[in-house]
């Protein structure tokens, strides 16, 4: 079933709405104006969550070796002989 949402016109609204007038001018109709701004508007926050992730992937992967570890190369080995004790 689809829920049905009421939106009151606030400024931010009606600008938003004169902006999509004049993006897609062949559509007159408010309600689906409004659809056509939240269908585009979360495409744009998904876009820009991908985004953001992959910019702290990449981060994360031009600091991977970087910084040898200060405890050894044999470190988990010995540790792991230690947990079999």
């Amino acid at each position: 079933m689809l829920k049905r949402h009421q939106v009151t016109e606030v400024p931010e609204l009606r600008a938003a709405l004169e902006i999509a007038r004049a993006a897609w001018p062949e559509e007159t109709s408010t309600t689906k104006l409004i659809y056509r701004l939240a269908s585009e508007g979360a495409k744009h926050l998904a876009s820009d969550a991908a985004i953001e992730r992959q910019a702290r992937r990449d981060k994360v992967a031009a600091l991977a070796g970087r910084h040898p570890s200060k405890l050894g190369p044999y470190y988990l080995e010995e540790l792991r002989r230690e947990w079999d004790r």
